[in-house]
Order: C-alpha cells, then sequence, then structure tokens
C-alpha cells in the first residue's frame, strides 16, 4: 500500500508539498510530474487531466516482470526461468520467453559514441528475436561456464561474435546454433 513517505521518498519533494496534492489544494509542479506517475503507476496525462486517450495504455500495464538470470544460469536458461527468484521490472516489449542478465566486465564499453552496455547493466534478452548481423546476442560457447554478451558480425561465410571495446579479440563461430537470444533493451540504474 503506497504511503505518503513513499510518494516523498519518489519524487523529493516537500512533505507539504505531498500533502497539498493528495488533499487536492496544489497540482505537482512539473518537476515532480514524471517520478510522481511513475511511483502511482500512471502516465503523466491521467494525472494531470484525469483522463486517458483511449489507444493510450496506463503506465502500470506497460511495466512486465522478468527473470534476472546469472551468466550462470543462462546457460540453462529454460530451466531457470521455471526456478528462478529474482526478477526486474521493464517497459520493454517482452514476451514470455525474455529474461534479463547483468553485465559484467567491460568488453562490450564503447571508447566513442555508439552503443555501450557498461558493468551492471541489465540486458534483456529474447530467445525468440531473429538473429541477424550487427545486433547484441547471447551466445553459449563449448568450454563455457556462463554465456557471454557480444555483437554478431556476419562477413559472408564467416561468423564472429564481436567486442565493443575494441581490446577485445573477436571470436569466430561455425553457426548460429550458439546463440541463445538477442539483446533488445539496456535497463540502467544511474544513482
Amino acid at each position: 500500500k503506497l504511503k505518503h513517505k513513499d510518494i516523498v521518498k519518489a519524487t523529493q519533494a516537500a512533505k507539504g508539498a505531498v500533502s497539498q496534492w493528495i488533499n487536492g489544494g496544489n497540482k505537482p509542479s512539473a518537476d515532480y510530474v514524471a517520478a510522481l506517475a511513475n511511483v502511482l503507476k500512471v502516465n503523466e496525462k491521467w494525472l494531470l487531466e484525469g483522463e486517458l486517450d483511449d489507444d493510450v495504455m496506463p503506465y502500470a500495464d506497460k511495466i512486465k516482470k522478468i527473470p534476472l538470470l546469472s551468466l550462470e544460469q543462462t546457460v540453462t536458461w529454460s530451466d531457470s526461468i521455471m526456478n528462478n527468484n529474482h526478477w526486474i521490472e521493464t517497459s520493454s516489449n517482452t514476451n514470455k520467453s525474455c529474461f534479463a542478465v547483468q553485465i559484467k566486465g567491460d568488453s562490450m564499453v564503447t571508447n566513442g559514441s555508439g552503443i555501450s552496455l557498461p558493468e551492471g547493466a541489465f540486458l534483456v534478452i529474447d530467445p525468440k528475436y531473429k538473429v541477424s548481423s550487427g545486433l547484441i546476442v547471447a551466445a553459449h560457447l563449448p568450454n563455457y561456464d556462463a554465456i557471454i554478451i557480444k555483437k554478431l558480425m556476419i562477413d559472408g561465410p564467416n561468423i564472429y561474435l564481436v567486442s565493443i571495446n575494441p581490446n577485445y579479440k573477436p571470436i569466430q563461430i561455425d553457426s548460429l546454433n550458439c546463440i541463445i537470444g538477442v539483446g533488445i533493451r539496456i535497463e540502467l540504474d544511474l544513482v
């Protein structure tokens, strides 16, 4: 059950301001609308106007929980999902096969611009997404105790798993059979 103090904590607004919002004395200023909508699990339009467009789903309906697996658990991901106790929330368009892993190491961090998967970020993986060159993939290679996260590059008959960080060498693979899913979203807490 949501309490007054939960709203204060989530929005970082003064207790008096939150009391005014709750009692209808004042509307929240623009500085607080996004955080307030998030904690109430509604969208900003509903919060400000009390109505939704017919084609807009409430914010809470867009949030889904997916299993958070370790890189080691994902080797047997279908079994791990069934026995999993750790979950993350995502607004990504996911299916029941999706799961998340937490990035370890710096092999997928860029030194410049472009996509980067820093250590600690969560990568949502979709095992049903069509695999193609240029996508971030989760792969299980023979003799590895855990999956690896790499960018898939197909160059004619040659298939490579490539780190974004140029300090790591590409790994050549024989087929796409080792690919267990495609990374579809990054979730990252900044604080």
